[in-house]
């Protein structure tokens, strides 16, 4: 985030963010569904402390296990699953 991220957010002041969190698809649907979004908020939250940007400029989405980057049949997939994405969208 803050090597690669910031500094363009930061450039593109206009554009709102929007943090996708993902989980693999061990254990409740809805429970991952609410951890994925509780791990775009904490990315959020990072950003708004570090880098001062406010509230609404950020689009929060708990994906839970439905966008798998990878098969979640072995631990290294499952792994890549468990992450949180973020881009800039045009406001």
């Amino acid at each position: 985030i803050d090597r690669e991220f910031a500094d363009i957010a930061k450039a593109f002041g206009n554009a709102r963010i929007r943090i996708e969190g993902n989980t693999d698809n061990v254990g409740d649907h809805d429970t991952n569904v609410q951890l994925s979004k509780i791990r775009a908020e904490a990315v959020a939250q990072y950003l708004m402390e570090e880098y001062g940007f406010p509230a609404e400029r950020f689009i929060i989405i708990g994906n839970g296990p439905d966008k798998p980057v990878a098969s979640n049949d072995s631990s290294k997939g499952r792994s890549k699953n468990r992450r949180t994405d973020f881009e800039l969208v045009a406001d």
